[in-house]
């Protein structure tokens, strides 16, 4: 009985990565086949991030998210700091030490 749930675990992890791996090699494939006519490449994904927004792209479709409500004078950065784990306070804290 115990062995069957290994099995069962090591299956959903397989095929987690067999799906996360095929998507990356279709972006990575679609990005690196280009037109005939032109020799322009096709970035698959990018993030760029300013100081008030975060411009997120994926493919040809892309987002633009306002960060301005994550400010520290803002109620809702409060909420999220209280309602966050330890882990993530600790880590968000040796990342921006680091930086």
């Amino acid at each position: 009985m115990h062995i069957k749930k290994k099995k069962t675990a090591f299956k959903a992890v397989f095929v987690y990565l067999l799906m996360t791996c095929g998507l990356w090699m279709f972006l990575n494939s679609y990005a690196n086949s280009y037109n005939k006519l032109t020799d322009e490449k096709i970035i698959p994904a990018g993030v760029y991030m300013n100081t008030d927004s975060i411009h997120v792209s994926v493919i040809k479709h892309s987002a633009n998210l306002d960060t301005s409500m994550f400010s520290s004078e803002s109620k809702l950065y409060y909420v999220l700091y209280m309602l966050s784990p330890d882990e993530l306070r600790g880590a968000v804290m040796a990342f921006s030490i680091l930086q």
